[in-house]
């Protein structure tokens, strides 16, 4: 899910302004901002500066976690494997009963509703954290030429340029199974994995699904309330999926996921962790004691509320969680917002969370604490609180321009995610890498920040006595490629809308009287960070969405659409005098249309791939028959490129439809949230020499009533009453 400090951020500078405060005044203090067009082809210089080196927040037991009267992490709790939801299985065909059977019922109980004048999309459930309309003016966004060739402006393929594609998870999926009692989930997180002849996808709200490499599917669909024990406990899953593959120790899968405290039939995490129950929010970990994805598992939680004394405990939330390895840790970032008291300087959130747990002591399952109560001396962690950490701009507490907290925090500082052993780096006794952006104010920025871990691998050492070796920095790039706009809603295709059609009698539109029919909505975009950072062939590779507007000769100005910047950062600089270098950086913008939520997989060697959703209208010439329904699009990218190769963007996945979710136009004709999956992802799988992705995009046409009804699994099956979204899962030779 996006951040919700963008929220929060926006409601303070219309409170300001509001106070006459001139938002002016923000526009020019705010790094990058700019009142005239950024010229593509005219950059300043990028320079580098050390943003520090220090010793972590904590160091030690995985037990403890802080100085003293907490516990970060218990386990391990064993589940049982779930092989029987293997496809042709027992398991599976009676899972797949008894959700047709739970299906029928919850569609009889919104007819009933329906009948009685009450909402049916009560049945329906937004995840936390929606991003609202910026505030301020707007400054120009960067521009592409679409005259000339490599300059970032994308010509559009409907070729599939060498990948192929099948129908991944999608909303009949997770609004059928038993264990999420919520119905219709938006948006739909994805989650990606590759290894040991397996391809996993996961999706909200905690499911997964597992293929070979040649994406032929052999699981049916597993919910992680089963895979991680939740039901047994009372407790539920709450999204936020990631899985990764790692080699070490024979091999091993992660699943992690929110975790709240709470009952499925209570609502899950909407009746605990969303709704700021004290002490309910989780991070679940499970691991599999061997090399397939079907376990057993070894299951472990991290608390959120693990230390009584950080600002806005025992109310935070663990939220955006992303995931990575390196050859000694397991690395997991995650945002803390505090939901009921006040966190940071007084402020709605807390920055950006690191861990690095000893990797070996989760894939060897060991215990978190002896029966005796004592900590395990071989089960360690180390901690980089960065809500301490001071910005180019403030702190956490209180920025530089309007001296209010929670506005200069780091945030969502993404762990690089090496495809295999071979990309690990070892240098300086074990290092791991991530990448942040810095557009504090929503104005834009022409500067993106690196951080480091280095002698990680002191977490193997009993009673972690040798972590005084580890240390967290940083590293600033200012002057780099200007990114703006982050988060704008896109276009799609014009096309038929059933659930807008019905949006009054779905009790989504409001007013007196509500209107009965709602027009179609963009595409969300999201938040203003990146979303997955990969590390591969010496380098990082990152993405980010921004404005961009496209120059065409002929037309009096540039269109405007949602494109990406991205970088790609050396590391072998780093690795020998400690500094990192910028190889490239680019711009990724299809003509006459808009992309979301892209993300660049790279491989041990050759072209990475850089992937997205594509959607738009063509623009005011209503190019490309009228645009696109949200489609899956890749193209490919090398690290020295500039952009990608003979400017093409391949259409993998066609979509068959708009996107008709519940998102869309709740709350018409006030401001809506419409959502769309909030990552991307994929990674390189060195054994089938393939790079898997996944996105969002409509699989399916929507159909009209009577075969549309306002119910789950509706038009056939290819669909719910209150969302229509579904995933791709792709590969492609580099």
């Amino acid at each position: 899910m996006p951040l919700r400090r963008k929220r929060n951020l926006y409601h303070l500078l219309a409170v300001l302004a509001g106070l006459a405060l001139p938002i002016s005044v923000l526009a020019a203090a705010a790094p990058g901002a700019s009142a005239s067009p950024v010229n593509y082809h005219r950059r300043s210089a990028i320079t580098s500066t050390s943003l520090g080196t220090f010793s972590p927040t904590f160091v030690g037991p995985a037990a403890t976690g802080c100085a003293s009267g907490c516990d970060l992490l218990s386990g391990p709790f064993v589940t049982p494997s779930t092989s029987s939801y293997a496809l042709g299985s027992a398991k599976a065909g009676a899972a797949a009963r008894t959700a047709k059977a739970d299906m029928a019922a919850r569609q009889a109980a919104a007819a009933r509703l329906s009948a009685a004048g009450r909402l049916p999309a009560a049945l329906a459930h937004t995840m936390p954290s929606p991003v609202l309309a910026k505030g301020g003016p707007d400054p120009a966004p960067p521009t592409v030429n679409c005259d000339q060739p490599g300059s970032g402006c994308d010509r559009i393929s409907l070729s599939p340029g060498g990948a192929t594609g099948v129908k991944g998870l999608n909303a009949v999926d997770s609004g059928t199974l038993s264990t999420n009692p919520n119905g219709d989930i938006e948006p739909a997180d994805q989650g990606l994995c590759a290894g040991n002849g397996y391809v996993v996808e996961a999706n909200n709200l905690g499911e997964i699904l597992i293929f070979d490499t040649r994406l032929n599917r052999i699981s049916s669909v597993i919910p992680l309330d089963t895979l991680m024990g939740l039901t047994g406990k009372g407790w539920s899953s709450g999204g936020d999926v990631m899985c990764q593959y790692d080699y070490s120790n024979g091999g091993h899968w992660f699943f992690t996921e929110f975790v709240s405290a709470s009952t499925e039939a209570s609502g899950g995490p909407f009746s605990g962790c969303f709704a700021g129950v004290a002490g309910t929010c989780y991070e679940g970990i499970a691991v599999t004691k061997g090399s397939n994805p079907f376990g057993p598992y070894n299951v472990y939680f991290l608390n959120a509320n693990y230390n009584p004394a950080e600002p806005g405990a025992p109310y935070l939330l663990n939220d955006f969680t992303k995931t990575a390895v390196s050859r000694d840790a397991f690395l997991l970032f995650y945002d803390e917002f505090p939901l009921v008291k006040a966190g940071i300087g007084g402020g709605f959130f807390n920055g950006a969370q690191e861990f690095a747990f000893d990797k070996n002591a989760l894939e060897r399952g060991l215990p978190v604490t002896f029966g005796n109560g004592r900590p395990d001396p071989f089960f360690n962690v180390a901690i980089e609180n960065m809500g301490t950490l001071a910005t180019p701009d403030g702190t956490c507490a209180s920025d530089n321009t309007l001296h209010q907290p929670a506005i200069t925090c780091w945030y969502s500082v993404i762990p690089a995610m090496p495809p295999d052993p071979s990309q690990y780096d070892n240098s300086h006794g074990g290092s791991a890498f991530m990448l942040d952006t810095l557009d504090f104010y929503g104005q834009g920025d022409t500067r993106i920040a690196v951080f480091d871990w280095t002698g990680l691998r002191a977490l193997n050492s009993f009673g972690c006595f040798a972590c005084g070796a580890l240390r967290f920095g940083g590293q600033l790039f200012s002057g780099v490629n200007y990114y703006y706009g982050e988060g704008v809603g896109a276009a799609q295709k014009a096309g038929p809308i059933p659930l807008g059609n019905e949006c009054g009698l779905a009790g989504l539109s409001t007013g007196t009287p509500a209107p009965a029919s709602c027009p179609e909505g963009p595409v969300a975009t999201n938040g203003d960070n990146f979303t997955q950072a990969s590390q591969a062939q010496g380098q990082l590779w990152g993405a980010v969405s921004t404005e961009v507007g496209q120059s065409f000769a002929g037309q009096p100005s540039p269109e405007v659409h949602q494109g990406a910047a991205y970088w790609v950062i050396g590391t072998r600089s780093f690795d020998r005098f400690g500094v990192f270098t910028l190889t490239s950086q680019g711009y990724v913008s299809p003509a006459h249309e808009d992309l979301a939520f892209p993300v660049i997989a790279a491989g041990d060697y050759g072209p990475a791939a850089f992937f997205f959703t594509l959607t738009g209208n063509g623009g005011p010439t209503g190019a490309d028959n009228g645009g696109f329904y949200p489609s899956t699009a890749f193209g490919r990218v090398f690290a020295r490129s500039g952009g990608l190769l003979r400017s093409t963007v391949n259409v993998v996945d066609l979509g068959q439809s708009p996107t008709d979710g519940f998102t869309e136009y709740q709350g018409y004709p006030g401001a809506t949230r419409p959502r769309w999956g909030d990552y991307s992802a994929g990674v390189y799988d060195p054994v089938s020499n393939k790079i898997f992705f996944a996105t969002n995009y409509i699989q399916y046409p929507n159909c009209a009533p009577p075969q549309f009804t306002l119910t789950l699994a509706t038009c056939g099956g290819t669909r719910d009453g209150m969302a229509n979204w579904g995933t791709s899962v792709n590969s492609v030779t580099p």
